[in-house]
């Protein structure tokens, strides 16, 4: 398996985790589906929304026709396809991100982030600021 595979695999399981919790981002209970990134010809890297079922690529800077999600949730695909590509690591600040008043923008309760946020970082695609050297 190659790196950009065994990232494809981490990021997977990171999409899989914030699936589980709270407003159950990536993941559609009519279809019973989790969204998921796969890997192309030539190695480009699509998103498969939850919803939708589209493919989608992840490097068009124009509209994504059929990603099902917002803005803040783009920015967070974008991000964890750069890790897929680079083997970057995130900042956990990408989830649930913090307002003003210490608030995540997600939504979601207090544990629900929790359980969340621990999951992120057992994935490898995330690291902990607070605790860590960015790799």
């Amino acid at each position: 398996m190659t790196d950009k595979q065994s990232r494809l695999v981490e990021a997977n399981a990171l999409v899989a985790a914030i699936s589980k919790h709270g407003r159950r981002f990536f993941y559609n209970k009519e279809h019973q589906r989790i969204a998921q990134f796969e890997i192309g010809f030539g190695g480009h890297i699509f998103f498969i929304d939850d919803y939708s079922a589209k493919r989608i690529y992840v490097a068009d800077n124009g509209r994504w026709r059929g990603f099902s999600h917002g803005g803040t949730l783009r920015n967070l695909v974008k991000a964890i396809a750069g890790y897929i590509r680079t083997g970057d690591k995130l900042s956990i600040d990408w989830i649930g991100p913090e307002r003003f008043d210490a608030s995540n923008i997600w939504g979601y309760e207090e544990s629900a982030m929790v359980a969340t946020r621990s999951e992120a970082l057992l994935t490898g695609v995330v690291y902990d600021s607070l605790t860590e050297v960015r790799p």
